[in-house]
């Protein structure tokens, strides 16, 4: 693999040459504002565009605004499905749902099929300037004095002021940066199918199904364009372990639920169920190197309790880009360079990632979680709570939501 083509104007040649493997959201967001700054970008992608990846396709109201900042505002409106609110059911059968208030970035939510929006993103960073190489395999990272030497297995060596290793979960730049893997316990595994052919009770509306004889995993019916739905099951990694049964039998089983099978009445499954790993953004920790991050998957940020990470993907790849640029005016490019991705990250991220991550526990457990819906349903501030809980939005619960729930008041 030859070096990248250098622009024409001014100074763009002595730039520094940013190395992202990895073009999904942290890796495009990253690319679009750093080719805006003027740096030299380099996107590496294992696969080819368009290209699916496993996930629930879900836009949150922040990921819109998100997208908004990155030039893609009109992206939900014409290929996605257009969300205004949550709908849930608990293992107990009580209903929740609720409209997404307009102080939630506007109360927009959308799913957009990944193979959509990631080829989008993707274009969008090559429009801002990068260099974008696909089918380009990964396959470690070494440094040289002040340089770092991408190692990939068709081609030569790709030389980097800076990497961000931006490939999921699992990620060869983690694991060449001695970043530990993510532990069991804190992560889980999911796997998705889409339908056609559907005609969803409330086709505005992200769907949550926790049915008893499934927990701890928990499910979800997210509408798509054209009659389609993506249709998931997630469980913590350790939990699944320790039961024995395989994700895509659940997802069957779910299917196959009273609530679930309602939804999907005379609709058909397309292409095969397909599973991902979801490491937890509480545990978090090691992002942050000599002339290198991680963001998005790579890093961890992935919401515990409902598995959400683009919005996590694009805001990680906007804090790279401001640390960059800090570094890149000051000359030092070390982790302490470095230092204020961490600090912008763990600022926004951490405390709704520790929360979410003590939720899990009322959320796999029946009656506490049927109390909670019964509580949003009967209190304008529970509910409030509880939607932004859902969100990705909460960093932290009342005492007056967390005695009702304990104690049934």
């Amino acid at each position: 693999m030859g070096s990248p083509s250098h622009h024409a104007s001014s100074g763009r040649a002595t730039s520094p040459h940013v190395v992202i493997v990895g073009a999904g959201p942290a890796g495009s967001s990253a690319a679009i504002l750093l080719a805006q700054q003027g740096a030299r970008v380099t996107l590496l992608e294992r696969a080819r565009f368009p290209r699916d990846k496993t996930c629930g396709d879900g836009c949150t109201p922040r990921a819109l605004w998100m997208l908004e900042r990155l030039g893609l505002g009109a992206l939900p409106g014409d290929a996605g499905a257009p969300v205004d609110s949550v709908r849930a059911i608990s293992p107990g059968g009580i209903t929740w749902s609720a409209l997404i208030p307009e102080r939630l970035f506007g109360g927009r939510s959308s799913v957009v099929p990944r193979e959509v929006l990631d080829e989008r993103l993707v274009r969008r960073a090559v429009q801002a300037g990068a260099t974008l190489r696909e089918g380009v395999r990964v396959e470690g990272l070494e440094r040289e004095h002040d340089v770092l030497r991408v190692h990939c297995r068709d081609g030569e060596p790709l030389r980097a002021d800076v990497v961000l290793g931006c490939d999921g979960s699992p990620s060869v730049i983690r694991g060449a940066l001695g970043a530990p893997a993510f532990s069991e316990h804190e992560g889980a595994f999911a796997v998705r199918a889409y339908y056609e052919d559907v005609r969803l009770s409330h086709p505005r509306s992200m769907g949550f199904f926790w049915e008893e004889a499934l927990l701890p995993a928990y499910g979800w019916i997210f509408p798509l364009p054209g009659g389609r739905a993506n249709v998931g099951l997630g469980m913590r990694a350790d939990q699944l372990a320790a039961s024995g049964v395989r994700l895509p039998e659940l997802l069957e089983r779910f299917c196959a639920s009273p609530h679930v099978a309602a939804e999907l009445a005379g609709a058909r499954r397309v292409g095969r169920v397909k599973g991902h790993h979801l490491p937890f953004g509480s545990s978090a920790r090691h992002t942050t190197f000599d002339r290198a991050l991680l963001l998005g998957d790579a890093a961890g940020f992935v919401n515990p309790l409902t598995g959400e990470g683009i919005e996590f993907a694009l805001e990680s790849g906007a804090f790279a880009a401001e640390a960059l640029a800090e570094a890149f005016a000051t000359g030092d490019l070390s982790a302490r360079g470095l230092g204020g991705y961490a600090r912008r990250w763990q600022t926004r991220f951490r405390t709704a990632f520790r929360l979410n991550r003590r939720l899990m526990w009322a959320f796999e457990r029946p009656r506490l979680l049927d109390r909670i819906f019964h509580l949003a349903n009967r209190d304008e501030r529970a509910r409030d709570e509880l939607i932004d809980v859902l969100s990705g939005e909460a960093t932290r619960l009342s005492w007056r939501f967390l005695a009702a729930v304990a104690f049934g008041r």
